[in-house]
């Protein structure tokens, strides 16, 4: 799974590793400076200390990937990288702040001079390390062609040709463009000053073995989303790495942060590896938060359904069938916000003309000023309490913590086929459309949104959302 990682970003975690450890030693040298090195090494816990550092260095590491540090667009940058070094520094640090509060006489962890100083010399030494050194033996190396990575663009019309032009004009990044890949165009036909269409998109499996291609950039525009998803489907089986520029994919730059290749943004697709272990971590995971999370909402659960059945007749939970993971139905519970009897046609009718685009440019968003809704259920849904219950879902392994939201009988009969693929995988109480888009989106956006989580699942993509669903709540962006 780690093909998919160009060797550089190695090089580059390798690096900045050692100057974390090089940060460590200096500024405990200077706290020590006049402590023999003998009596130094003697002191209580000093293995211990050592292990931690050596250990808890390749965790800031990883909070370095979470800040996109190794993205080709942020380390050739300087002010967003600076930010982004320091922030991912002080999360480091609060982690091991709190490990100071469970293991005590960490003489080095502890002093807050050297936790202080290591701060400082980390994020001199690392900027200075990646603006000075290791960027500009990045760009030589790539005019040099030491360095390069071999592009393959699907697609022959504007945005293909805006995207080989901007690849063309600086050659500090290490890309080639070898040619194009359309169906529209026979064999050698030129595309684009001296570089010709290679073949059709049967072929790309032929085309990215017979031409050592590194990477396959869609920048198909003109094309519906499910013939788009077919080319992408064809280019995940290759053995390059696949990205996409599609007007039709613009919701994802405006809502996450994705890598630029000189200035175009980028969405990457990755290769689907099957991961048995992130599915397994996945599910304990859900198990276990979940299992913590209803022990501490025992009593808020409680008074909700005190409130609901003092307000209004009626059962406490709804329960409704939603569909699944590859259309399996399952049963859904939430607290009641509606009045009893009341049915779902005007819901209905507000699905078909939702997924059917007869909403014009509106957003998604609940039906407004729903008469059907009870005062304390419009307090719930503004603040999604009432999706709490779903967190027995989660137990039952229906639903997941992170993942698209399940949709409803009636909603999967008016999906297009493209639209089905968000059911791939198991749904989620919260997801990327929530956080990042909420209400803010079209449907089709949803899906958009849905599908590339799907893409880029991982444990840091997950724990991103869940922290980041809280502050949506409390701030009550939207229906859902």
């Amino acid at each position: 799974m780690f093909k998919q990682y160009p060797i550089y970003k190695f090089v580059l975690a390798g690096c900045d590793y050692f100057l974390l450890l090089f940060a460590w030693v200096l500024a405990i040298y200077i706290r020590f400076y006049d402590v023999p090195l003998i009596e130094l090494l003697s002191r209580p816990l000093v293995r211990t200390q050592g292990a931690l550092i050596v250990v808890y260095s390749l965790v800031w590491i990883v909070i370095f990937q979470h800040f996109n540090l190794y993205k080709l667009n942020l380390f050739m940058a300087f002010g967003e990288q600076v930010i982004s070094i320091f922030k991912s520094l002080i999360y480091g640090l609060i982690g091991l702040i709190l490990i100071t509060f469970v293991v005590k006489r960490l003489d080095f962890v502890e002093s807050r001079l050297v936790l202080a100083m290591f701060v400082g010399i980390s994020l001199v030494t690392i900027v200075a390390f990646r603006t000075l050194v290791f960027r500009r033996l990045f760009a030589l190396a790539s005019q040099k062609k030491i360095l390069r990575s071999r592009v393959l663009i699907v697609g022959c019309d504007r945005t293909a040709k805006m995207v080989a032009a901007q690849i063309a004009i600086d050659d500090s990044h290490g890309f080639e463009v070898v040619g194009f890949a359309n169906d529209g165009l026979s064999a050698g036909e030129r595309v684009f000053e001296d570089l010709q269409n290679l073949g059709g998109l049967n072929e790309l499996s032929v085309l990215v073995e017979g031409h050592k291609i590194d990477e396959i950039i869609i920048a198909e525009s003109d094309v519906t989303h499910t013939a788009l998803l077919e080319i992408i489907d064809k280019a995940q089986r290759t053995s390059a790495e696949v990205r996409l520029v599609s007007e039709l994919y613009n919701i994802i730059p405006e809502k996450v942060l994705l890598e630029k290749y000189l200035g175009v943004p980028i969405v990457k697709m990755p290769q689907n590896y099957e991961n048995t272990l992130f599915t397994v971590y996945k599910r304990v995971f859900d198990v276990v938060v979940t299992a913590v999370g209803l022990v501490f909402l025992a009593i808020p659960l409680a008074v909700i359904a005190l409130v609901i059945k003092l307000t209004s007749r009626g059962p406490v939970f709804f329960s409704h069938t939603r569909i699944g993971k590859d259309c399996k139905p399952f049963t859904f519970y939430k607290f009641r916000t509606m009045y009893a009897g009341n049915d779902d046609s005007s819901h209905r009718a507000f699905v078909r003309d939702l997924i059917q685009g007869e909403t014009g440019d509106k957003p998604v968003k609940k039906i407004e000023n729903d008469p059907r809704v009870t005062p304390i259920g419009r307090f719930l849904r503004k603040t999604s309490l009432d999706e709490l219950p779903q967190l027995f879902n989660v137990l039952k392994g229906d639903m997941s913590l992170v993942g698209p939201r399940p949709c409803m009988p009636y909603e999967l009969e008016e999906y297009e086929e493209w639209h089905r693929r968000r059911l791939s995988v198991i749904p989620g109480c919260t997801g990327l459309w929530q956080v990042a888009g909420r209400s803010a989106v079209d449907f089709n956006d949803m899906v958009i949104l849905d599908l590339f989580y799907i893409d880029n699942m991982s444990p840091l993509f997950d724990l991103r959302i869940i922290m980041r669903t809280l502050p949506v709540m409390l701030l009550a962006k939207g229906g859902h």
